[in-house]
Formats: structure tokens, sequence, C-alpha cells
């Protein structure tokens, strides 16, 4: 187990149960019961130089800052409501700074119908911003406790193009070759390829749609939000379930995009779908009787949807290869470990 999920182990048997908290620690977001019905409660950080780079457009860090909160809403079949923005910002930024971010956000918000409520201001070292956002679920809300064998595994959209972004997104402001490449430089990947890069990295696009179609169709067993690597986040739907996830290597989605990057960065498109992070897609299950719906997803789902494995009896998350199974849970992103 990664030290970010022993903490979480941690923290859930210090804490005093409670009635009103029909879901706590441990999955996408927290349920708390209300008079109105269920709320469905998260909350997301981003810190410059560990989640995003110095100088970044601050119109980018509202959108992106909300954007990723959303996602942990949509892997739990709900739909947002409203969301308070906290910013940090050094002594020497201007007034505009943080009225730009929080403009952006609200504006991000109003996208899916929701408001920013309010927040709040701090002097800090460096820009950072946290949204608190709550919802209402769709129909009842997708855990990631609910895979059993015999389940089919889905993913949506494409995974490692987000870390291709960064590393582009790197090398563009320091003006670097790609490492390990043998010299290529940023200038000789496709327009096209560093433009759908960039944005996958900066300006992510939660699957509030398709999270809300699974819901309302029963159609997902289990789903989390791939934020920290597709490795590591599979390893901890197949813990919360008691099973075993199989990423079949054939199946995986790799994008023209992200291959076109690899083969000039000197990098393993493979290895960075597993672990790259900063995905923001939806890895679910669904039993096999009902797979049959993800082989045309309706337009209204907002996403490409892949089978990319099965549930089996078991523990852990695997890479399916030619060689047999590999272990791919410690893939990926971890909080008390460096800054990727």
């Amino acid at each position: 187990m990664r030290p970010e999920d022993r903490f979480v182990e941690r923290l859930r048997r210090a804490l005093s149960p409670r009635e009103e908290l029909l879901v706590g620690p441990g999955d996408d977001a927290a349920v708390v019961r209300s008079p109105a019905g269920p709320l469905v409660v998260t909350t997301d950080t981003l810190v410059e130089n560990v989640d995003f780079l110095p100088g970044e457009d601050s119109s980018r860090l509202g959108r992106r800052a909300v954007s990723v909160s959303l996602s942990d809403l949509a892997a739990m079949g709900a739909w947002p409501d409203f969301l308070l923005l906290t910013i940090g910002f050094p002594e020497s930024a201007s007034e505009d700074l943080p009225l730009v971010i929080a403009l952006a956000a609200a504006k991000r918000a109003e996208e899916f119908g929701a408001s920013l409520a309010g927040g709040d201001l701090s002097r800090s070292t460096e820009i950072f911003l946290s949204v608190a956002v709550w919802g209402h679920p769709c129909r009842e809300v997708i855990r990631r406790s609910g895979a059993r064998p015999g389940d089919v595994l889905f993913l949506s959209g494409w995974p490692g193009e987000a870390a291709a972004g960064l590393a582009v997104a790197r090398a563009r402001a320091g003006g670097d070759r790609f490492p390990g490449s043998g010299g290529w430089t940023p200038e000789e990947l496709a327009v096209p390829y560093e433009t759908r890069l960039l944005a996958a990295y900066r300006d992510p696009e939660p699957r509030l749609a398709l999270g809300r179609g699974l819901a309302r169709e029963d159609l997902a067993t289990a789903a989390i939000d791939v934020s920290d690597g597709l490795g590591a986040d599979a390893a901890r739907l197949a813990r919360a379930s008691g099973v075993r996830l199989v990423i079949e290597s054939e199946s995986l989605p790799i994008s023209p995009a992200l291959t076109a990057f690899a083969e000039l960065a000197g990098r393993d498109p493979v290895e960075m779908a597993l672990g790259g992070g900063d995905d923001y897609e939806l890895l679910f299950t669904t039993r096999a009787g009902r797979a049959g719906r993800f082989s045309d997803p309706p337009a209204e789902w907002g996403a490409s949807v892949q089978r990319v494995g099965r549930v089996e009896a078991g523990d852990g998350a695997f890479l399916e290869e030619a060689q047999g199974l590999r272990p791919i849970g410690d893939l990926g992103f971890d909080h008390f470990g460096e800054a990727p």
C-alpha cells in the first residue's frame, strides 16, 4: 500500500463514526445526509511547483482548479451545485491575480450549472488554490467498492496525454530538450499534437456527463477518478472492492499524440499511460451483461469509452502482457513522494 493510502486508512480508523456521514474518507467524495437529500462533497488543492508550473496563466489556473474537483463528483455519479474557492498568493502578486483566478473559476462552474458561493484569500510563499464543491447524486452514488469478479473494466479518454502535456510545458518554459531524447526538442512535435497534449494537462474536462449517465442507467458497479495515475488508481479501486483488476495491454488506449511525443522524448507510452497522472478520466466497472451499452456511447456522455480489462477474484491491479501479469499499483503520483 502506498504512503498516501496508508495515511487515509489510519485516518479512517481514528475518526468516530457519525450517522449523518454516509460515505467518509477513502472514496472520491464524501456523502452527507441532509434534510434535502444526500449531499456529495469534495475538495482539491493545486500548489505551484507541485501541481502546476510557475508563470501559468491565471485564468487557466481558475478553470483547472474547478475541473479537478468536479472530476471527483463525476466518479460518484453526482452533479455540482455550489463551490468555495481559497486562493493563496505571494506578496509580490497584484490584486488582479486572485480576481482573474476567481472569475475564471466561477465561469467554469457555470458551465455545469454550479455557482461560486464564496471562499477565502491568504498570503503564501507560492500560489495555491483550494476548491470545495458540493452537489447532489444523480441517482444512487457510485462508489469504489462495488466491483465483483466477472465485471468488465472500462476507461474514458486517453491516459498519459496530460503527463506528456506537462513535459511539453516544462520544455517550452525552460527551453529544454526532452530528457533522454537524444536531442529532440518540442519544436519537432507536430503542432496539433502539442496543442492536444497541452490542453489535456492545462484544461482537463471533468466527466460529469458520463458519470451522470452511468448513475442514471445503473451501469457502473464501481468507479474512480483517475488523477494520480491509472496504475495507482486501479489499485485503489481493486482494494476498495476486494478484487483484482487486470488491464489488458492490447486494449489500453494510446493516442497518436502520446505516441508521437513518446517517440521524440524517448519515453514508453504505455508507462506514461499507466503512471502519468492528471488525466481526470473515469475508470469504472460494469456487469458483463451491460458491457454492450458502451459499444456506441451516446453523444451526451461527452467522452470516448474503451473496454480495457476485467475484474477477477484476488487483489491488486495488474497489466496483462505477453510475458504474463505485471503489478502496476505503484505507478503514479503519491503526495508523500517527490513532485513529478
